[in-house]
């Protein structure tokens, strides 16, 4: 798909791929300026619940999230902001933190944000076509 937008800051790199798949390259530590860069792009973007985009993050040259960004990320970010979201590339350790960042929002927030763990960007996108027919099929 074409890249019509495009964010960078630091060693990050944003795509907004389509209407409705932001990517986030993430190289190098993801600070708590980087967070909140994205959060910016959050707003800019006008994500909400009725406009909610898929999150793809590829975590293959990713040194991790300390605490502050984690901190930041829980009390700016709505998990019914995503459609669903799928990393790729994480070590195991980023695996973990991320995904108990991912139920923490849940359990906090009320929510059920669809968050996958794969090792390629092929996967990723194989993962994203499967939860949009999904997401298609489901009965409203």
């Amino acid at each position: 798909m074409a890249v019509l937008r495009e964010w960078v800051f630091g060693t990050q790199r944003v795509s907004l791929e389509g209407s409705d798949i932001l990517w986030i390259k993430v190289r190098g530590a993801f600070s708590e300026t980087d967070v909140r860069a994205l959060v910016d792009v959050f707003h800019e973007l006008g994500v909400n619940p009725e406009k909610p985009l898929y999150l793809v993050v590829d975590l293959s040259s990713s040194e991790g999230l300390s605490v502050a960004p984690r901190k930041y990320l829980a009390e700016h970010v709505s998990t019914t902001w995503f459609r669903g979201a799928v990393f790729f590339g994480a070590k195991r350790t980023h695996r973990e933190v991320l995904r108990a960042l991912v139920v923490a929002l849940n359990f906090i927030r009320g929510t059920k944000l669809e968050a996958e763990f794969v090792d390629s960007e092929a996967r990723a996108r194989a993962w994203l076509d499967a939860h949009r027919r999904r997401q298609e099929a489901a009965p409203r």
